[in-house]
Formats: C-alpha cells, sequence, structure tokens
C-alpha cells in the first residue's frame, strides 16, 4: 500500500510536494477534467472574482478582467499574478473557510459591482452575500468526472467537492484510512458520503499540508 494520495496533478503541487512523487511516496492525479462553456463576455463590471486559476484561465482567454482582480486564495494570486502579470486588489486570507472569506470579501466590496466566472458545477459562496443588482455570474467551464481507479494508500487529501464525487464513484477507502480535506466545503462533501475527516486544511493548504506530513511522521 502506498503512503500519500492527492487529488491535483504534479504540476500543479509545490516543489516539496512534488519531490515526494518520484521517492514513491505519494500519488498526484486530478479525478476531473476540465472543459469551455461558450459565453460571451459580460460589460464590465468593478470587480472579477476567480475563484480558481481554471476559472481565469478560460475567462481571460476572451474578456478583459476590468479595473480590479479578487481571488479566493493565495496560490490562485500567485498563479494569476506569475499568468497575467495581473496585480490583485483582494486575496482571500483563509480559502479553506469560504464562509467567512465571503463576509470579509463582502465588506472590503463596499457597492462596487462584481463578475463571477465559475464552473457549471460552483458552489457559489462569495456570491451569496453580493445583491443581484451587484453581481454577474458566468458559467465559463464544466468540471468532468474522470472515474478512475486509484491504488489503495495510508492517506487521501482530497483537493475539491468535485474530486471527492469523482472518486466514489469507482473507488473505496481501506478501513485505516487518514482523510485530509482541502478547505470545509471539501470536509462537508466527503461527511455527505459518510467519510470521517481527520483533518482539514484551512490556509495555505500546500504548505499546511507539507507541514502536518512532517509532524505525523509520515514523510
Amino acid at each position: 500500500m502506498k503512503t500519500i494520495f492527492i487529488s491535483k496533478d504534479i504540476q500543479d503541487l509545490i516543489t516539496e510536494l512534488s519531490s515526494l512523487v518520484s521517492e514513491n511516496k505519494l500519488t498526484a492525479q486530478s479525478l476531473i477534467d476540465f472543459q469551455a462553456l461558450p459565453f460571451d463576455c459580460p460589460p464590465l463590471a468593478d470587480i472579477t472574482f476567480f475563484a480558481s486559476i481554471r476559472a481565469a484561465d478560460f475567462y481571460l482567454s476572451k474578456c478583459n478582467p476590468g479595473s480590479h482582480v479578487a481571488v479566493a486564495g493565495k496560490e490562485t494570486a500567485r498563479k494569476i499574478k506569475d499568468k497575467y502579470q495581473l496585480e490583485i486588489a483582494f486575496i482571500a486570507e483563509e480559502s479553506g473557510n469560504p464562509v467567512q472569506e465571503a463576509v470579509r470579501f463582502n465588506s472590503w466590496r463596499g457597492e462596487q459591482t462584481v463578475i463571477f466566472p465559475a464552473s457549471n458545477v460552483s458552489l457559489g459562496t462569495y456570491m451569496k452575500n453580493v445583491p443581484e443588482t451587484h453581481k454577474t455570474m458566468i458559467k465559463v467551464y464544466q468540471t468532468v468526472a474522470k472515474q478512475t481507479r486509484i491504488e489503495k494508500h495510508r492517506i487521501y487529501v482530497f483537493s475539491s467537492p468535485s474530486n471527492v464525487s469523482a472518486f466514489m464513484q469507482a473507488n473505496e477507502f481501506p478501513k485505516d484510512a487518514i482523510i485530509i480535506a482541502w478547505g470545509n466545503s471539501t470536509q462537508k462533501a466527503l461527511q455527505s458520503h459518510g467519510i470521517a475527516v481527520q483533518h482539514t486544511l484551512l490556509k495555505e493548504q500546500q504548505v499546511s499540508l507539507l507541514a502536518w506530513l512532517q509532524t505525523e511522521n509520515f514523510i
């Protein structure tokens, strides 16, 4: 039995985690794919909010981001800055706790209007506090399950509710598995399947995961 499975592809991992793949301690594989949806660019708003680098990729391939860019976490902010050289006006500090951060975002937003490029399965947490007259949600991509069989591991790290759903379609957990959730939304998705979560990563998830693995002597 291998030690760690994470539902992210190796190119999306920080160096310290990706190196564990070559050491045969970690399997890195996303269980979902992303496909573009047809959409028209909406009129510019004051803010464009990206919940992920994928939302940014699909939206910015066609549309102008407008005056201000807001994002749902530091990792997404780094990727958008590196890839698109955009300045980020708002960054969620605790990306694994979107309900809390949505309140902070709405307070920061004030009366500004917002465009939310999203997937077809977006939970819309950051949109819920924004009045209808101040927001536009546009579906720019869809999330598709791969239904991949995964070899049994000791530790499973799930990075999104969609990856949880895809895993459950084709796999089962060994009885002694340790389950790690990437934020509160993923934790709730696991618990909805009756899966006990041993640890939830709320902030700087990859760095936090690495620290947890070291503390627990798994690497």
